[in-house]
């Protein structure tokens, strides 16, 4: 039995069975996590959801930031309208429904304390700790998964607030946390969130920003954290993380690892 990660898929269905073939997964012994955005930008995202949804058990999904903007057009929002979203064969299929009530029930967060590892989207929040991550997580897969959900969706494309204060009313601190998990990379020196700086660290000219897993906090130390999203990062296994999208969606190449107990980590690729 192992267990495999895999990357960013955005849509892109041909890639992501080949790399299930490279693999060599096995539904009925192995375990598959997937770091978000599973939708758009490829050609099929409908294929993508409807094969991971068939995998039951086997298959752990977290969202990411472009799984809320498939979230966003069922409800008919148009939150970033500078975004050309691909969700047609999704919203234009008759397992829509179920495809979205699908999505609402998977998770923000996933830790194996097990393996010690979580995987989450974007990133960890340098100034929580397990306890209030997972408290988060938790309220954002509640309201998701609730007769608030459209509610909810309302309220969160907003870069506001981008600080984080233990004083922020409970729709603010939402809103932040979920900008945390699944659009973050970048903070600046106060701790705010920066939206607009997407290029690999290397190429980072501004003495303000700092990667977040660059920070220290109790949480990176225990876990490894596995994230997806920043495709411009690449592959980048560290002490305390591994970056797993590496631009599938752009040609470039799509991602996966098997991990264990031991810590040995194989990658695995296909092109795109």
């Amino acid at each position: 039995m192992s267990t495999y990660v895999i990357g960013d898929i955005q849509g892109c269905y041909k890639e992501f069975k080949n790399l299930l073939n490279e693999i060599n997964f096995n539904k009925n012994k192995d375990t598959l996590w997937l770091a978000g955005d599973l939708v758009n930008r490829g050609p099929k995202s409908y294929d993508v959801i409807k094969y991971i949804i068939d995998l039951g058990p086997s298959a752990i999904t977290v969202l990411g930031n472009h799984d809320f903007y498939l979230l966003a057009s069922y409800y008919k929002l148009d939150p970033w309208p500078h975004n050309n979203n691909i969700f047609e064969d999704i919203l234009s299929n008759k397992d829509s429904d179920k495809i979205i009530n699908w999505l609402r029930n998977q998770k923000i967060i996933h830790i194996d304390k097990n393996l010690n590892y979580i995987l989450v989207h974007a990133g960890i929040y340098p100034k929580w700790d397990l306890k209030n991550t997972l408290m988060l997580a938790n309220k954002i897969e509640d309201l998701l998964k609730s007769s608030k959900c459209e509610e909810f969706i309302r309220t969160l494309w907003s870069n506001e607030p981008n600080k984080w204060s233990n004083d922020l009313n409970i729709k603010d601190k939402l809103i932040f946390s979920v900008n945390v998990f699944t659009r973050m990379r970048y903070l600046n020196k106060d701790l705010s969130l920066d939206f607009e700086n997407k290029v690999n660290p290397k190429n980072n000219n501004s003495p303000e920003l700092c990667p977040w897993y660059e920070y220290d906090n109790e949480i990176y130390k225990k876990y490894k954290i596995i994230i997806g999203h920043w495709s411009t990062l690449g592959y980048q296994e560290q002490n305390n993380f591994i970056s797993i999208d590496t631009g599938c969606a752009w040609g470039n190449k799509l991602t996966a690892i098997k991990i264990s107990e031991e810590k040995d980590v194989k990658k695995y690729q296909v092109k795109c």
